[in-house]
């Protein structure tokens, strides 16, 4: 019998089966057939709670919530309070305060990093018409329809805060840096990402076979035969697996170009 809590591992495929997922049962909703909600590794924060206080490298916080770490950005946190928190409740408060990405990996370790930071994986390919088995969801967007007003946050080495500003009349985008020296580099950084994002690229998702695998973090190498100039590699947001009678399929959510 199912209960909540039990460790949960997914294996899927056709000629080579492969892990797909590693967690745990959240909650098993008794309809007609039983549905089986699974969480990965942060179900466990849910249930440990943790007291700190001071000033701490990012690091040492989430040692501090029994965490195995995988990868933390540099970065101090000064004078951050958490009395009898959940880990659950405060690593909330670190992806709001300071803009991280903090996600688990299939081992359960937790990374936390500038989202499209220095965490990377392979590269996948897709061909449109081709292993794309769907692509209703992908826009092709022109730079000069992009405007974006980029306010840069960062973080210092002694856990003072200081902002810039780059762009003008467009959609608002917040990018958050740590130990930058001082405003005139944060200004230049401020600026690269302002290029960075507005490009002629796709955005949106595409649907796949369930090969090749992929997950976030990896960068989509998409070319369409018919349109060249339009071939590009792009950094891989997110990716939901179904899987049922009729076969398998990913949907792959595409982020920024790289």
């Amino acid at each position: 019998m199912v209960k909540v809590g039990d460790p949960v591992e997914i294996k899927l495929g056709y000629n080579c089966v492969r892990t797909e997922f590693k967690g745990y049962v959240k909650q098993v909703n008794l309809t007609s057939p039983v549905e089986i909600e699974c969480e990965d590794a942060f179900y466990l924060t849910r249930s440990k709670n943790i007291t700190l206080s001071g000033t701490q490298t990012l690091e040492e916080v989430l040692m501090a919530c029994g965490l195995d770490v995988a990868f933390a950005e540099k970065l101090t946190i000064k004078n951050f309070v958490a009395k009898d928190t959940s880990v659950s409740t405060l690593l909330g408060r670190l992806k709001t305060d300071y803009g991280l990405c903090i996600f688990f990996d299939l081992d359960g370790r937790v990374c936390a990093c500038r989202p499209y930071g220095v965490v990377s994986g392979k590269n996948v390919k897709y061909t449109l018409r081709g292993n794309v088995v769907k692509d209703d969801d992908l826009r092709y967007r022109r730079k000069e329809d992009n405007k974006i007003f980029v306010k840069a946050v960062c973080f210092k080495r002694d856990g003072s805060r200081i902002e810039a500003t780059k762009g003008k009349d467009g959609r608002s985008v917040t990018l958050y840096f740590y130990d930058v020296e001082n405003m005139q580099e944060l200004a230049m950084l401020a600026g690269q990402e302002l290029e960075r994002r507005n490009y002629d690229g796709y955005d949106g998702s595409i649907t796949t076979f369930l090969a090749p695998a992929v997950a976030p973090t990896d960068t989509a190498i998409i070319t369409d035969p018919v349109y060249g100039e339009r071939d590009g590699s792009y950094y891989v947001e997110a990716v939901e697996v179904t899987f049922g009678t009729s076969g398998a399929r990913r949907k792959v959510d595409i982020g920024i170009k790289v």
